[in-house]
C-alpha cells in the first residue's frame, strides 16, 4: 500500500476515512489515481487475496517495474522477436483485435507516423511493408535493434513510445508470452535468482472497490452456545493468526459501530 500511496500522491487502495477500514474489511480495493500499467500490475501482485501469492523482497524488486531503459528495449526487441510477431503481416485476427483493443489512445497507435520517414522505408523495403499495428511495431523494432543498431532512434524508443512496454508487458503476461524460456529468463534476478510472476489473467479493475483482496478467512458459523451476532449483523472476518474475535486486539476498531455512533439519533 505504500507504493501505491507515493506513486498516487497521498491516496489509499482502499479509500479514505471510515471507507477505508470497511473496504480492507470488505477486501475491495481501487488503484485509480495510478495511470502506470506496469505500477498497477505490482501493486496488485503485492496485494493480492492469498498471502501465498504475494512476492517476496527479491520477488518484487524482479518486477519490470523496476527495469531500467535499456532492459526494457531489450524485452521489446525479445517480444518482437516472438512467432506472433515474426508473422505480424499475417497475424491471427483474434490476437489483432485484442492489441488494438490495448493500444487504443496510445503513442503507438500509428507509430509510422512518429518515426523519420527514411527509416521507415529503409525497414519496409522492397517486401510487404510492416502493418501499422502493435505486432508490426515489434517486429520493426527488433529489426531495427538486431540490424541497424546505430541508428540515433534506437536510443529514443522509450520517449518516442512512453506507454508502450506498459501495454506490451501486460498483454504478453495475460497470454503467457513472458513464460517462454526466451522471455522468463529477463524477469530473473543475478544476485538472488528471484522471479517476478509472467502469467496472469488480466489485471486492470473494471469499477471501483470491486475486486477482492483480503487476506482473512471467511468467518466460520457460530455454534450454538456462542452469544447471538449484532442485531446490525456485522461479524469481523478472522484472521489467519490464530485469533478469533478481532475485536480482543489492542486498537481495534468496529467501523460499523463508528458509522452507527456517528449518525445515532441524539
Amino acid at each position: 500500500m505504500l507504493i501505491y500511496y507515493i506513486l498516487s500522491g497521498g491516496h489509499h487502495p482502499f479509500g479514505d476515512g471510515f471507507h477505508c477500514e470497511y473496504n480492507i474489511y470488505e477486501g475491495k480495493y481501487n488503484l485509480e489515481h495510478v495511470d502506470d500499467r506496469v505500477a498497477k500490475d505490482l501493486i496488485e501482485w503485492m496485494i493480492n487475496k492469498e498471502p501465498k501469492q504475494r512476492p517476496t523482497v527479491e520477488e518484487a524488486l524482479a518486477h519490470p517495474f523496476f527495469w531500467d531503459e535499456d532492459k526494457r528495449v531489450d524485452y521489446l526487441k525479445w517480444v518482437g522477436n516472438q512467432q506472433e510477431a515474426v508473422k505480424c503481416r499475417d497475424a491471427d485476427p483474434k490476437l489483432l483485435e485484442d492489441m488494438s483493443q490495448c493500444a487504443e489512445g496510445r503513442s503507438f497507435s500509428e507509430w509510422k507516423t512518429k518515426l523519420p520517414t527514411e527509416l521507415v522505408k529503409k525497414l519496409d523495403g522492397n517486401k510487404k511493408p510492416y502493418p501499422e499495428n502493435m505486432l508490426g511495431l515489434l517486429r520493426f523494432i527488433r529489426v531495427l535493434l538486431e540490424h541497424y543498431s546505430e541508428d540515433p532512434v534506437t536510443g529514443d524508443l522509450i520517449q518516442i513510445f512512453p506507454d508502450l512496454f506498459g501495454c506490451v508487458y501486460v498483454f504478453a503476461k495475460r497470454y503467457c508470452w513472458n513464460s517462454r524460456p526466451s522471455l522468463r529468463k529477463m524477469f530473473k534476478r543475478k544476485d538472488s535468482g528471484a522471479s517476478a510472476a509472467t502469467c496472469s489473467s488480466p489485471f486492470e479493475s473494471k469499477s471501483s472497490y470491486t475486486v477482492p483482496v483480503q487476506e482473512s478467512k471467511a468467518p466460520e458459523k457460530e455454534s450454538e452456545s456462542k452469544a447471538p451476532e449484532k442485531e446490525s449483523g456485522f461479524k469481523a472476518p478472522e484472521k489467519e493468526s490464530g485469533c478469533k474475535n478481532p475485536e480482543q486486539e489492542p486498537g481495534f476498531k468496529n467501523p460499523e459501530k463508528e458509522y452507527m455512533f456517528r449518525n445515532r439519533t441524539v
